[in-house]
């Protein structure tokens, strides 16, 4: 399918979206090979390849040649700062809606060679098995519209820093190492929360590999949650006891799944329940003591909530220290679900998952791209109706 050029006015309005953006790109060329590449993202058909999005911006292959070149350069070779972009965008995506919560989703991006920055061996689990790919953790910001994209980490196996020279070829800074999902998740709640008032993380179990560990993190932060726990976490029943309160801890920790043996409330939503009693936590700061009558009514309190979307459907268990009720914390699960919408999307129009470059500051100049033609699309679709592109090549 050969690229459809966009309009004047949608031209203008990538145009003016960049210069937001990327206004603290020093050089010229820098600003305008960003708003190249956002363009490129947003008009080039199918894969959202070098080679592709030249053509789109090229008037024929002698120049797209040219283009690829310098699209790669900007890209994968010019040492720009990726973080002040990602402020913007963490600013237009609150904007003057409410924002109801931040929300995380792992991407998992199966590929073939062993060249591509960050690809490692890891269990995937929407498809049930070991693959290799590259896997990023991303943090969004959701209103009762979407969720929008702020900021990315990719996740790194020891064999890209263990390696003095592989390292120096992905240009893997010096203070990179391996973390697991839910530390790089921390680390941009805390870079978002220096510039944002706080909002409650919803974290599926993908995006948490240790849920009870990120729960801790997140209370030493002040930042409330919603995360989901496997039907098999253990947990300390409270009696009596309402969230934010102390209350007398069951002795004998109780798998989560069976705190619910039955199907009793309902909302229009789906089928939801609270637990009357609720769980504290093992570890941490948030600690359930084990033993002792006057510790144990000191232990913090949480609320376990489980969802069956359905009669007979499977139940998914989520952890929260929030006092909200079955509407407020549907709101929230419903933030949720529009985050992996908005990743499929990424995926599917704006090149999430096309990037095959060697650098680890070009898959993070990539990224931050990716993320600015969603949100500029998505404006406009809203604006004018119709899909991102349809709306840049037809507004007027």
């Amino acid at each position: 399918m050969d690229a459809q050029p966009l309009s004047p006015v949608g031209e203008a309005a990538v145009s003016r979206f960049a210069e937001q953006v990327f206004a603290h790109l020093g050089r010229t060329d820098q600003r305008r090979w960003a708003r190249a590449y956002l363009q490129g993202l947003l008009a080039a058909p199918g894969r959202k390849s070098l080679a592709n999005l030249a053509a789109s911006l090229a008037t024929g292959p002698a120049e797209a040649a040219t283009v690829s070149l310098s699209l790669q350069q900007f890209i994968n070779g010019s040492p720009w700062d990726w973080r002040p972009a990602r402020r913007v965008l963490a600013d237009l995506a609150a904007g003057p809606r409410p924002v109801r919560a931040w929300t995380a989703a792992l991407v998992v991006v199966p590929k073939r060679g062993d060249q591509v920055v960050g690809v490692h061996r890891r269990f995937d689990p929407a498809i049930g098995r070991i693959v290799k790919c590259q896997a990023a953790s991303g943090l969004f910001v959701a209103t009762d519209r979407d969720a929008v994209p702020v900021d990315w980490s990719l996740l790194l196996d020891p064999s890209w820093t263990d390696d003095p020279q592989r390292r120096a070829r992905a240009r893997i800074p010096e203070d990179v190492t391996p973390r697991p999902a839910g530390e790089l998740l921390v680390g941009m709640v805390d870079r978002l929360a220096v510039h944002h008032p706080v909002a409650p993380l919803v974290a599926g179990l993908d995006a948490a590999d240790d849920p009870i560990r990120l729960a801790a993190a997140l209370a030493r932060r002040r930042v409330p949650y919603l995360l989901e726990v496997r039907g098999g976490q253990a947990v300390r029943p409270v009696l009596q006891a309402t969230t934010g309160r102390h209350g007398r801890v069951q002795q004998g920790a109780v798998p989560a799944e069976s705190l619910f043996p039955r199907w009793r409330s309902r909302t229009t939503a789906g089928t939801v329940t609270v637990l009357r009693g609720t769980p504290v936590l093992p570890p941490g700061p948030v600690a359930a003591p084990a033993s002792g009558a006057s510790a144990a009514q000191a232990a913090p309190v949480h609320r376990l909530w489980a969802r069956c979307d359905g009669d007979g459907g499977p139940r998914r268990y989520w952890l929260t220290d929030l006092a909200e009720e079955a509407p407020a914390v549907l709101a929230l699960l419903d933030a949720a679900s529009a985050t992996r919408s908005t990743v499929d999307r990424l995926g599917s129009d704006f090149g999430l998952l096309d990037f095959s470059g060697r650098s680890y500051t070009g898959w993070h100049h990539h990224m931050t791209l990716v993320s600015a033609a969603y949100a500029l699309g998505r404006d406009l679709a809203v604006r004018v109706g119709g899909s991102a592109g349809s709306a840049l090549r037809n507004s007027a």
